[in-house]
């Protein structure tokens, strides 16, 4: 299986000190759990993006760290969706297409901020497996290769990518003050906690115990109570997060 060190270029691996309530991350969007058609992720991320679309860009410039995180968390999204499409040609099962759909819409969500500021696209026009972030070049190919091996192995690297996303995003939430930013990573930890669902669902079937390598194992566990009780990731309180915050290592090991 593959292995991290650290992450986001900043991930940290299993045993970190990290403890939050995942229930307490603030997100107004409602969850549903993940299904097998698209048609439901489709309307899903539909009504989460309209939300973000009627928030009022922030009065104030974008800070740099904010800056920092909207670019990436846009080749992040690409990660997962290349990935995804590549093991879904490589095994043919729905899972894989259904989730790299709903990746898409995550990117748009994050183009919607780029727009919004002006800022450079680093996704641009880049095909399925090219990314301008060297740490994320890198994970592709290790992450394809490793998933590439056997199906159980295709579904860990699901599982673990969407473990990558929620810890990044965590971060990104301390990161900013900004409502509509706020709202998009709130919108996309709803969705990448119910990938996390499907994709262990499909190990268990598989008669796979899933065990989380990055999110602690409580984390790990609040979030997918959840999913089970159809809550996705909302709360009331975003400043738990901010106040919660990990310390950021980076780059991947494999």
């Amino acid at each position: 299986m593959y292995q991290l060190s650290s992450g986001r270029t900043r991930l940290s691996v299993a045993g970190a000190a990290f403890a939050i309530s995942f229930a307490a991350i603030a997100a107004p969007l409602a969850a549903a759990p993940i299904t097998q058609t698209a048609a439901d992720e489709v309307t899903l991320y539909a009504t989460a993006d309209a939300s973000i679309n009627a928030v009022a860009a922030s009065a104030n410039a974008l800070t740099d760290a904010e800056i920092q995180d909207v670019l990436f968390m846009r080749e992040e999204e690409k990660l997962a969706r290349d990935v995804y499409m590549t093991l879904g040609e490589v095994w043919g099962t729905p899972i894989f297409t259904n989730i790299a759909g709903a990746e898409s819409m995550h990117m748009n969500s994050v183009e919607t901020l780029i727009t919004r500021y002006s800022l450079d696209d680093p996704v641009d026009d880049n095909p399925v497996g090219v990314f301008v972030n060297p740490t994320l070049q890198t994970m592709y190919d290790d992450l394809v290769a490793t998933g590439s091996q056997s199906l159980i192995d295709a579904f860990e690297v699901g599982a673990l990518i969407e473990e990558i996303d929620i810890e990044d995003l965590i971060d990104s939430i301390a990161d900013t003050e900004a409502t509509d930013v706020l709202l998009v990573w709130q919108h996309l930890i709803s969705g990448s906690q119910n990938h996390l669902k499907a994709f262990t669902s499909q190990l268990a079937a598989q008669g796979v115990d899933y065990e989380p390598t990055v999110l602690d194992t409580a984390t790990y566990e609040d979030m997918l109570s959840e999913v089970e009780r159809g809550n996705g990731a909302h709360g009331n309180n975003a400043d738990v997060a901010r106040g919660n915050q990990r310390g950021r290592g980076h780059g991947p090991s494999s």
